[in-house]
């Protein structure tokens, strides 16, 4: 900090109130990103005062980094400066919900369990599931662009974001698209901010499109002996006339990690798991089911079992919150979010299965058959050297995705701060197009105070 701290945080608490502007050490420890702890945490209530905290700011080259519930301050490179944690916690109601419109205009504090509590009432729901459910606000899940297994029916984020307001790095307030379905308020701005983890604005608004809840759904498990026909199968359903509303393949190890003694499907060590929902009217269902069966037969799967209604909800939960179980089970884990065509996910598997065996170490996959592969590489027990062979796993990784046969986006979204360090970039080799990035950074925050360094090519 420029001037002396005192009167930095004197100033912040005339904008926020004295009692929004956190000191004390235990709150600073849940705003740590990879070991660097802010000075402060300043919370504002609305987009007024956010402005004038960046403002702020931006004449002292204070760095910020905006947070909610802190389940995304992990992701990304280790800032650069660290100042001041933007929390924006209290910035957490729905703004606007025309439930005949299907549009929704919410806070970027708002928890998603709670927004699909909320949507739940009026049987509608935002295809957003997940991990760290119970504390991810939409300002997180918009700004890393999560990934949800509901992508592969209702797309990412970016299909269903109507338009945003947002804070520049200036302390401007601007608005991007708009609040209804058809729109046609020119270029959409705000998709810039989607993934773009906190580095060029502050949300303070964010519109979407909402969904009627289905009114019947069905999950069924088809068990492989390996990967080939397992996504022989995937394709085959995405070939077909049905539209699941996830599927999802599991290796051995994340099957495992999934399914528990509860469930009819019995997956053995080497079993591959191929996981479908389809959701709608009830003969929708019952079509799936049957067709779902011959399709799995003519694949040679082992067995299609049906999951119940208790069942699903447990399973599509773990499957949600597959990041948290690898974590929780595995805290030095490193996990990769690729990706990469249907067409090359089996042969991209088989690299990170040669990878891991080569370093060291346990591979656990989960594929989206829409194109997102989590590769969660965990260190053996015996292993005394975790963090090098780790560090050593992602730039192989990183070098395999960029060979043409594969040509897959990589990034290492989780893994810990000393891997880090060994890796270099958690966004892998610079992009083609890093000089338009550096140059829309720019643009939207020429004084470099939001979130510098945490994002592709130091950004």
């Amino acid at each position: 900090m420029s001037r002396p701290v005192q009167a930095l945080l004197t100033r912040l608490e005339e904008i926020v109130g004295g009692a929004r502007v956190l000191t004390d050490p235990e709150a600073l420890a849940t705003r740590q990103v990879d070991h660097l702890r802010p000075s402060a945490i300043i919370q504002p209530a609305d987009a007024a005062q956010t402005a004038e905290v960046l403002r702020f700011a931006a004449g002292e080259k204070l760095a910020l980094v905006p947070c909610g519930g802190g389940t995304k301050l992990g992701i990304g490179a280790p800032p650069e400066r660290y100042d001041l944690a933007l929390d924006l916690s209290r910035m957490n109601h729905v703004l606007a919900y025309d439930p005949r419109d299907l549009t929704l205009g919410v806070e970027p504090g708002m928890r998603i369990e709670n927004l699909l509590r909320t949507l739940s009432e009026q049987k509608q729901f935002l295809p957003l599931a997940v991990p760290f459910s119970d504390r991810a606000t939409i300002g997180g899940i918009v700004a890393a662009n999560s990934s949800s297994p509901l992508r592969h029916s209702y797309g990412g984020v970016r299909d269903y974001c109507l338009g945003m307001e947002f804070v520049t790095g200036e302390g401007v307030i601007s608005k991007g698209g708009g609040r209804v379905v058809k729109n046609v308020t020119g270029y959409d701005l705000h998709k810039l901010l989607i993934g773009s983890l906190g580095t060029l604005a502050v949300i303070t608004r964010v519109n979407f499109r909402t969904f009627p809840l289905p009114p019947a759904q069905g999950t069924f498990v088809a068990s492989f002996s390996d990967a080939e026909p397992a996504f022989s199968f995937c394709h085959a359903v995405g070939e077909s006339v049905l539209a699941p509303q996830i599927i999802e393949v599991a290796d051995p190890g994340t099957a495992h990690l999934l399914f528990s003694a509860e469930t009819p499907a019995r997956i053995e060590p080497q079993q591959w798991s191929v996981i479908i929902t389809a959701a709608g009217q009830s003969s929708v269902v019952d079509r799936h089911a049957r067709e779902l069966g011959r399709m799995a037969s003519a694949a040679d799967a082992i067995e299609l079992v049906p999951l119940t209604d208790k069942e699903t909800s447990s399973i599509l939960a773990r499957i949600r919150e597959f990041p948290r179980l690898i974590l929780e089970a595995a805290p030095a884990a490193a996990i990769f979010r690729i990706g990469v065509l249907p067409t090359a996910m089996p042969f991209l598997l088989g690299q990170l299965s040669k990878l891991a065996a080569q370093n060291h170490l346990d591979l656990a996959t989960l594929t989206r058959a829409s194109g997102i592969v989590f590769a969660a590489f965990l260190p053996k027990e015996e292993n005394t050297a975790p963090s090098a062979d780790l560090a050593k796993a992602a730039n192989e990784v990183f070098h395999a995705c960029g060979k043409p046969e594969i040509s897959a986006s990589a990034m290492l979204e989780w893994c810990p701060a000393e891997v880090k360090r060994a890796v270099g970039n958690v966004w892998g080799p610079p992009r083609k197009d890093f000089a338009l990035m550096q140059r829309v950074k720019n643009v939207f925050d020429p004084q470099n105070v939001l979130s510098p360094g945490r994002f592709a090519g130091g950004i």
